[in-house]
């Protein structure tokens, strides 16, 4: 089976769908989303009914919580909160359901499917650092993780009670190894490439790999802009950050 690992869509229509149609043409099976579908851009209900329609999997995110009234708002910047409030305006009743009913944690063949953490996803915490992942590695006994909210693209390896990070974009999964695997964001990446991320993981052939790729940023941005949306959720953009 051919997976398409997808996080952080944040309403930006343009980087989801430039990223669908590639995983559509690499012949990707199943397509697991890592939630955060809302926020920060201009198009939550775009971004919900490609989710809706093309995803296999998906778990809730902390801006899609935030947006249907699911998680407090308190530990959300101020711009954060007046995008999800936005946001939960203008959302169809339809997505607003489909949200309200996400799982938190999902568990597929033995893939661990979880947003932020899985120690408590409701917790909302981040895995940054090896430090983070060490933590999180003996919450799980999965053999694979995969989780988003950082925005950052990063494997980490946990074998033989030695824990590392992977560096390489593309790798191949050892049997006796157990992994934690973050394919990026889609909608607004915070590693300093502008480009959509995303990961494909090949089950047959035990493969990983992290994709980029480019989108039309200006597209995203005017539409934030014509939204009067914060202009930082545009420039942001740009700048992969």
């Amino acid at each position: 089976m051919i997976y398409g690992i997808v996080s952080d869509l944040h309403s930006n229509f343009e980087a989801s769908k430039t990223v669908f149609d590639e995983l559509e043409r690499r012949g990707v099976e199943k397509i697991i989303c890592l939630g955060d579908i809302v926020g920060y851009a201009a198009s939550p209900n775009e971004c919900c009914d490609l989710v809706r329609k093309s995803a296999s999997y998906v778990v809730l995110g902390n801006h899609d919580a935030g947006s249907v009234g699911r998680t407090s708002l308190k530990s959300f910047g101020k711009a954060a909160i007046g995008i999800c409030q936005w946001t939960g305006k203008i959302l169809t009743e339809e997505n607003r359901t489909w949200l309200e009913n996400l799982p938190l944690i999902r568990e597929v063949n033995g893939k661990l499917m979880v947003h932020a953490s899985p120690g408590d996803p409701s917790h909302w915490e981040y895995v940054l650092s090896l430090k983070d992942a060490i933590t999180k590695f003996k919450i799980f006994s999965n053999r694979i993780c995969f989780v988003g909210h950082s925005h950052v693209p990063c494997s980490f390896v946990e074998q033989d009670n030695r824990y590392n990070v992977i560096e390489n974009k593309k790798f191949v999964l050892k049997h006796e190894a157990r992994y934690i695997i973050n394919p990026g964001s889609v909608g607004q990446p915070r590693d300093g490439d502008s480009r959509a991320s995303f990961a494909i993981y090949d089950s047959k052939n035990k493969k990983v790999e992290i994709v980029r790729i480019k989108y039309d940023i200006k597209g995203a941005q005017q539409k934030i802009i014509d939204a009067e949306l914060p202009d930082f959720s545009a420039s942001r953009l740009e700048l992969g950050k």
